[in-house]
């Protein structure tokens, strides 16, 4: 049996887990905690990406060749099967190489969530068979992404759902800190994949990140950031393929030697509407840019949210292949530069945000880090 203490809860995305190697990598990791004598909580996403047989992905392109418009409490239980194999899988993946470990779906860790299909809130979390499972000397492997209505329904958490149940599961188990593995070695100023001189930080406040994440930045999802602002909850952004210490997201002041940082959002559809509107407060995840325009990911709930869009505001122009680009202070920002191709956007007093054709994306990231970095 275990003596219970603050465990370190350990996230893995799709890509720490799409196969055997990439799992090895991610068990090196649980193991240096386990030879610790560290308690482990252990939160994964789907195996894999887009295309790969189990990630999320393929699992809606599966279900959407029947007919696009899928209804989201059917796309929730469909989005949920990833998460739940993986946990399932990496359990026993561990059990095989000497470390004891059960998993639990969203239900099962004690995750109580409100009834919005595809973008639910954690309501509360019960850890009581997750103290159980480790009292009696488990690692708890838990699947990422999901949990339950009142109902005992499985609803998703939206995008970047399985950081969410990561650090929500820190803060109700009080642990040490929660570590988010992927495949890069923290959090850069910059996405690397667009700006090659973007620099990998050694900190940042969860202020900053929360703005970044805000405007646009996949490494960690907002609600995650803010699920570990009560307990203040270390949070640490690691690689699984190698040992470099990564990026510590903290709570409270900056020492002083904060960067400016840029975020971004792509896949992007404007909607154009004939009279001002106030779309943004009607319908999640769109976002305001002025009284008449909106724009909004163009992913699988995209025709839903529109048609709602439709029904309570009516619009007349829509277009694709928008973009927007987002400079974040941890003061005041200075005054915005002028790009020709952007249109400057009335944003907070810290966030400079543009408005651009994704076609000049990567040129615009690119000027802005050189300028402000």
């Amino acid at each position: 049996m275990s003596t219970l203490s603050a465990p370190i809860v350990m996230k893995f995305g799709g890509t720490s887990v799409r196969n055997d190697s990439s799992r090895t990598s991610a068990m090196r990791h649980v193991k240096d905690h386990f030879e610790d004598g560290k308690d482990i909580v252990v939160v994964v996403s789907a195996m894999g990406r887009k295309g790969e047989p189990y990630s999320t992905d393929t699992l809606i392109n599966m279900v959407k060749l029947v007919g696009k418009h899928i209804c989201p409490k059917e796309l929730d239980s469909v989005m949920s099967i990833g998460e739940n194999l993986s946990a399932a899988y990496f359990a026993h993946f561990l059990n095989q190489n000497g470390m004891n470990a059960v998993s639990f779906d969203g239900r099962q860790a004690g995750i109580l969530t409100d009834d919005n299909a595809g973008n639910a809130e954690i309501l509360e979390i019960n850890p009581t068979r997750i103290r159980s499972a480790i009292a009696e000397g488990n690692i708890v492997v838990v699947a990422g992404f999901q949990g339950v209505n009142n109902d005992g329904d499985v609803r998703t958490l939206g995008r970047g759902g399985s950081d969410t149940s990561a650090v929500a599961l820190g803060a109700a188990l009080g642990a040490e800190c929660v570590e988010i593995y992927s495949d890069v070695d923290g959090i850069a100023n910059c996405d690397p994949r667009q700006v090659t001189t973007a620099v990998f930080m050694d900190s940042i406040s969860a202020s900053q990140m929360i703005t970044m994440s805000d405007e646009g930045s996949k490494v960690i999802h907002p609600r995650a950031i803010k699920a570990s602002l009560a307990s203040k909850t270390p949070i640490i952004a690691r690689n699984t393929f190698n040992d470099a210490p990564g990026t510590t997201i903290f709570h409270g002041e900056s020492s002083g030697d904060s960067c400016a940082t840029l975020a971004h959002r792509e896949d992007m559809v404007m909607v154009e509407f004939e009279y001002a509107h106030d779309a943004g407060s009607h319908v999640e995840g769109v976002i305001n840019i002025d009284s008449k325009r909106v724009i909004l990911k163009d992913d699988v709930y995209f025709s839903a949210k529109l048609s709602r869009l439709e029904e309570s505001f009516g619009f007349y122009k829509v277009s694709k292949g928008w973009a927007t680009v987002s400079v974040i202070f941890h003061d005041k920002a200075p005054k915005a530069m002028e790009i020709d191709s952007a249109e400057i956007l009335e944003t907070e007093e810290n966030v400079i945000s543009y408005l651009l054709p994704e076609s000049e994306m990567r040129v615009v990231l690119n000027t802005l880090h050189a300028a402000y970095t």
